[in-house]
């Protein structure tokens, strides 16, 4: 008796569950999977091998198969850019996806009826909105690997998508004693950076790497653009000024 109530208790958090297929999917699939338009719910979860609570999770996942009428994919954040490129920043994540559109999303650790009391609110949901840009904006700029190993081919791609962290990671090579290679390779990274967002502390970063290369008449029209911006956005001006003086 004792056996068959731990057995059951197990079972309820999840555990010693029939094993399932699990659908994977990558960046190359999202398109005929996960953003197929024909009206069907689908939960597409982020995980990763390493990821404890993801794996504690994916049981519970897949015993609501045959209880709610839902597509479920699986998507390796160790191995795609999607993830990036839509600023999934903790896993497990599940995004509640119906004809390519995202309805909503949740992190954590779930309860199995938390799990599909959530699959069925958003299933009710009416569809609207931009579908889902899990591309990214595409780029006229190339990567190029610096002389550190900060700006090696695969860091830089990783934060391919993230506008506020290739500023981040160019700021620090607009200091004198920076590598050439490490100047050039921070250029092309403020140069997407701008692409995806323009910024006056990107426009800040640029002015500062073009004048490290002494390319003072670019520098020029940089500190100009960023003036009218900071301008026109009621930002500090400061540092673009003190930029100007130095021509």
């Amino acid at each position: 008796m004792f056996n068959r109530i731990a057995l059951l208790i197990l079972m309820s958090m999840g555990w010693m569950l029939p094993a399932q297929a699990q659908t994977y999917v990558t960046d190359a699939t999202m398109d005929e999977t996960v953003m197929q338009e024909n009206d069907r719910m689908v939960v597409l979860f982020f995980t990763a091998t390493w990821c404890g609570p993801c794996q504690y999770m994916k049981p519970i996942i897949n015993s609501i198969k045959d209880e709610v009428d839902v597509d479920i994919y699986y998507l390796d954040t160790d191995n795609n850019t999607a993830d990036d490129i839509l600023h999934v920043t903790s896993i497990p994540t599940y995004y509640f996806i119906k004809n390519g559109r995202k309805l909503g999303q949740t992190t954590g650790t779930l309860k199995r009826a938390r799990l599909i009391q959530l699959i069925q609110r958003h299933d009710a949901m009416t569809v609207t909105g931009d579908l889902l840009p899990y591309r990214g904006k595409p780029s006229k700029f190339s990567i190029k690997e610096g002389h550190s190993k900060e700006l090696s081919y695969d860091s830089i791609d990783k934060v391919w998508y993230d506008a506020a962290q290739l500023n981040a990671t160019a700021w620090n090579y607009t200091s004198e004693s920076s590598h050439l290679q490490d100047v050039q390779a921070a250029l092309v990274m403020i140069n997407r950076s701008i692409e995806l967002e323009e910024t006056v502390s990107a426009l800040e970063t640029k002015a500062f790497l073009l004048l490290r290369l002494n390319r003072k008449k670019e520098a020029k029209l940089v500190i100009d653009q960023g003036l009218k911006l900071a301008r026109k956005r009621n930002e500090f001006t400061g540092i673009l000024e003190g930029l100007l003086e130095r021509l």
